[in-house]
């Protein structure tokens, strides 16, 4: 058989041996992920099966979305997800060798994953191989999924928040929610859901670290959008009122007054939420 790791659309031949996913430079797929440890993840790689077990990860490792524990054999089209990362295992007939081949990257837009590293496999007991001198492909690769990536990293910025250190939970979601907010701006296909997961996490951003420009953050993307933010982020932002400083109330108040030339149409759950938002409007000029 032949297997094959798939991951941003790039197909990564693995040899027989042992493959180490993690953080570190010196592992043979390395990923620049805050939520994946130094070495993460091993796949163990036969003749005929793969097996995949966690190194001793802080976070664990997902096959098919459950937290896997001791070493499980894993086939083609299982889903494999690391920190913020996800990848796919392919398996075909061994009908022909295909060259390995390595790709190093940086991608300008910054993120969860700023660097993909992929040497060879290392030799292991079942199996024989040499380290292959790396070669430089493509520019530019496709990002993984943002709002699944923003849901990883915001468990983790929600714990710094609790701790006290605003600080570093902004460092975890910075790159992520400006890239949405791009991705919005663009007029690109964003889900609602990934759009509310940002504006949560830019309101509790808001309420940390105190910045306004995060509470402006939630109104452009609902202003861009042309929506009302669901009651949750409403509430969210009113927490965030009573911290956040150098908020841009003139912007909030053309975004209320757009809204105000459609409320005919409101149901009566938006015009609650509207008038929340005209609450809203006031005790932050009142500050």
């Amino acid at each position: 058989m032949r297997f094959r790791l798939r991951y941003l659309k790039h197909d990564l031949e693995l040899s027989p041996g042992v493959f180490v996913i993690g953080r570190s430079a010196e592992c043979q797929l390395s990923l620049d992920d805050p939520l994946v440890s130094r070495r993460h993840a091993l796949l163990h790689v036969g003749d005929d099966d793969v097996y995949i077990e966690d190194a001793g990860s802080r976070n664990g490792v997902l096959v098919g979305g459950n937290k896997i524990t001791g070493r499980v054999r894993i086939g083609d089209g299982d889903r494999i997800t690391i920190g913020a990362q996800e990848m796919t295992l392919s398996a075909t007939a061994d009908n022909a060798e295909a060259p390995r081949r390595t790709w190093a990257h940086t991608p300008a837009g910054g993120g969860p994953v700023t660097m993909v590293s992929m040497p060879v496999a290392v030799a292991s007991a079942h199996g024989s191989g040499a380290p292959a001198a790396p070669t430089l492909e493509e520019p530019t690769i496709d990002r993984p999924k943002r709002g699944e990536a923003l849901r990883l990293l915001g468990g983790v910025a929600d714990k710094a928040l609790a701790l006290g250190n605003p600080e570093g939970a902004e460092r975890l979601l910075q790159n992520g929610l400006q890239e949405i907010l791009a991705d919005v701006r663009a007029g690109k296909d964003i889900t609602a859901e990934s759009v509310e997961l940002a504006a949560k996490f830019a309101a509790r951003l808001a309420s940390g670290t105190g910045k306004g420009s995060w509470g402006d953050y939630v109104v452009g993307l609902y202003a861009q959008r042309q929506q009302l933010p669901p009651a949750p982020i409403v509430d969210e932002l009113y927490v965030a009122a009573r911290k956040m400083r150098g908020f841009d109330l003139t912007g909030f108040r053309a975004y209320l007054s757009e809204l105000h030339t459609r409320a005919t149409s409101f149901t009566p759950t938006e015009k609650f939420v509207l008038q929340r938002l005209e609450g809203l409007e006031r005790l932050v000029a009142s500050r």
